[in-house]
C-alpha cells in the first residue's frame, strides 16, 4: 500500500494550486459566437472522423466562450483579423482567419471551421494552446500577433 506524503508545499496552501486551474471564460463577439454555434451544428451532422475531431473542439470552444456585444480587446483572435502564430516552434505563420471560405482556401487563410481556425479564434496574443491535428497527434500553438478585422 502507498501512502501520500505531505510536503510543506502541498500543506501551505492547499487550495491555491487549484485557483491555477480555474476556468475563465474567453468573451468572444456575439457575431463569432453565433458563427461557431453554426459550424459545430453543421460537423456534427457530418460522420466522417475528421468532422467529429473538429466538432469536439468547436464544442469546447463555445463551452469556454461567452458572447459579448461590446468592445474586444486588440489582442484577442476574432473572425475577420489576420493573425500570425507559431506551430510546435516552427517559422510564424500569417492567415486571414475567416468563417466562410471557397472549397480550396489558398495558403492566406484560416478557416475558422478547421483544427487551427477553431483553437486560434478566442486566443490571446502571448496564449499557449495544445493543438490537435487529423492525424489525432498534438502539437503546440501560440499567437505572436493579431491585428483586428478587415
Amino acid at each position: 500500500m502507498c501512502g501520500i506524503k505531505h510536503t510543506h508545499l502541498s500543506s501551505v496552501h492547499p487550495r491555491s494550486v487549484y485557483r491555477e486551474f480555474r476556468n475563465t471564460p474567453v468573451s468572444l463577439p456575439t457575431a463569432d459566437y453565433r458563427k461557431l454555434q453554426e459550424h459545430l451544428e453543421a460537423f456534427e451532422r457530418d460522420m466522417r472522423p475528421g468532422a467529429r475531431l473538429l466538432a469536439y473542439v468547436l464544442a469546447n470552444k463555445l463551452i469556454n466562450t461567452r458572447p459579448w456585444d461590446g468592445v474586444h480587446d486588440a489582442g484577442l483572435v476574432v473572425g475577420g483579423a489576420c493573425v500570425t502564430c507559431v506551430i510546435d516552434g516552427q517559422e510564424p505563420k500569417t492567415g486571414l482567419l475567416v468563417h466562410s471560405v471557397m472549397a480550396e482556401p489558398p495558403d492566406c487563410i484560416i478557416p475558422v471551421a478547421s483544427l487551427l481556425g477553431a483553437t486560434l479564434i478566442g486566443m490571446r496574443v502571448g496564449q499557449r494552446a495544445p493543438l490537435l491535428f487529423e492525424d489525432c497527434t498534438i502539437g503546440r500553438l501560440s499567437v505572436k500577433s493579431t491585428e483586428g478585422p478587415a
